[in-house]
């Protein structure tokens, strides 16, 4: 069967022989929109999502946060004083002479002041002999003192020469030993020597000492 539908002017007139008019129909116009939906973008709605999520951000008040026990407090603790160390008191000694030239003669005695008569004589040639007279040293009877050890000695007299009758080492505390020479410590000449009463009667000791004597003149 062939196609019927043409839409040839000639041909549309041996089928249609009345007159057609054309009329404008008012109800067919278009609709206006009067509120128009916004076209969809996905863009516009990422940035309107962002900007709300700032604004949001900003203006939201962060409610505060409250703790659920109270900070403890510690009390402090006292404060211990520093004990301050007493000084120790210096030893006060009785001794006979001037010590003005700082010659220190210790003696050992429990009898007498210094010596018997014979020791007492004998001191007083080996002063003489060094050439010292009473104001310029210092005698010390070590038996009143019994435990003072060389450097409470040295603290009091500072002596620049010490001549010791009868008093060893040991009990001085010092770390020496004699060896019939003598011995500088702490910038103090040392002799040491017998007891003066025993030494009055030993030559060999008497002249070890003059020998001695002879160098700290």
């Amino acid at each position: 069967m062939e196609n019927q539908v043409t839409n040839n002017a000639n041909a549309l007139r041996l089928f249609f022989t009345d007159e057609v008019f054309v009329v404008k129909d008012e109800s067919m116009q278009k609709r206006s929109v009067s509120n128009p939906e916004p076209v969809f973008a996905a863009g516009n709605v990422a940035v309107a999502v962002e900007n709300k999520t700032v604004l949001d951000t900003e203006t939201a008040r962060i409610p505060e946060i409250k703790s659920t026990t109270e900070p403890k407090v510690y009390p402090q603790a006292p404060e211990i004083p520093r004990i301050a160390e007493e000084p120790v008191p210096e030893k006060v000694f009785k001794f006979l002479g001037g010590n003005k030239k700082s010659v220190l003669i210790l003696v050992n005695d429990q009898q007498h002041d210094v010596s018997t008569e014979q020791g007492r004589e004998l001191l007083r040639k080996i002063v003489k002999a060094i050439d010292l007279g009473t104001p310029d040293f210092a005698v010390l009877n070590y038996a009143n003192y019994k435990g003072t050890d060389y450097i409470e000695l040295h603290r009091f007299f500072k002596p620049h020469i010490m001549l010791s009758f009868g008093v060893e080492i040991a009990e001085l505390k010092l770390n020496l030993s004699w060896q019939d020479e003598i011995i500088i410590h702490d910038s103090t000449k040392i002799i040491f020597a017998p007891n003066l009463h025993h030494l009055d009667s030993d030559i060999i000791a008497k002249k070890k000492l003059w020998g001695h004597l002879q160098k700290i003149k």
